[in-house]
């Protein structure tokens, strides 16, 4: 395949991966117990991309002094607890990537940040165990149904996807339940970021605080306006500079209503 053709491919995935599914996925008729569903991504950039400068560590550090930010209609509230399947964890992870997540996890109901600000979230996420559960995320980045359990977990996705959410809310807009699939086929993560860190091989902290924060209702801002943010499209190889919150991150978790 040219890489005009890739560009495209890559580019139709994009526009399509974070489209809202419309209506109730089931449930009673009361408007307030229907349940609907999100799927968001984040995605890996390589050198071959065009946003690879604004994947990778920014040079100009902008983390605190940018407060971008974009948020849908849903959020967390109380207690988002949450469950890990290791089944098909890689073996350079599997004995510590249930850290990792639950530190992501940290950081978004504590609002861990770079940049000083107050801890004042009152949101916790909480993980509850191991589950045989599986994420409810196909392949295909659909979500195939509300179980009530958010299930963190490994699994196929496409290229140039590094982990999908789905996201179940109601009406009120209040998370009923938030699954997480990690990609196990294309991708190499670390949980410590190794000397000499080259080649494909992602960060996993940073692609959950990534995807915890879609859980909490924040969407993509832009990859090179807004290059310092967690929230941005895509991750680079080794990068970790996004592992906690920069000022865009905490004021959008500030506007869905998740601090005092």
């Amino acid at each position: 395949m040219r890489r005009s053709q890739v560009t495209v491919a890559v580019a139709t995935l994009l526009a399509a991966a974070v489209a809202v599914v419309p209506g109730a996925v089931r449930g009673p008729t009361v408007a307030d117990e229907q349940v609907f569903v999100v799927g968001q991504a984040i995605y890996a950039a390589d050198e071959d991309d065009a946003q690879y400068a604004g994947a990778a560590a920014p040079t100009e550090d902008t983390a605190c002094s940018d407060s971008s930010y974009a948020i849908k209609t849903w959020r967390v509230t109380g207690v988002y607890n949450w469950y890990y399947n290791g089944d098909g964890a890689p073996p350079a992870v599997a004995s510590t990537a249930l850290a990792s997540i639950t530190s992501s996890g940290d950081t978004v109901g504590k609002g861990l940040n770079r940049c000083g600000l107050a801890n004042s979230f009152t949101t916790s996420y909480k993980y509850a165990g191991t589950s045989t559960a599986k994420p409810q995320v196909a392949a295909d980045l659909t979500c195939t149904g509300n179980d009530g359990k958010s299930v963190t977990g490994w699994g196929a996705l496409p290229p140039k996807v590094l982990a999908y959410t789905c996201t179940f809310f109601n009406a009120k807009g209040v998370v009923i339940a938030s699954d997480a699939l990690i990609d196990n086929v294309v991708y190499t993560w670390f949980t410590s970021k190794p000397a000499n860190c080259a080649g494909q091989l992602y960060d996993l902290e940073t692609t959950m605080t990534h995807e915890r924060l879609h859980t909490a209702g924040l969407a993509h801002v832009d990859q090179v306006r807004n290059a310092a943010q967690t929230m941005t499209p895509s991750s680079a190889p080794c990068d970790t500079s996004r592992r906690l919150l920069g000022a865009g991150d905490y004021a959008g978790l500030k506007a869905a209503g998740t601090v005092k």
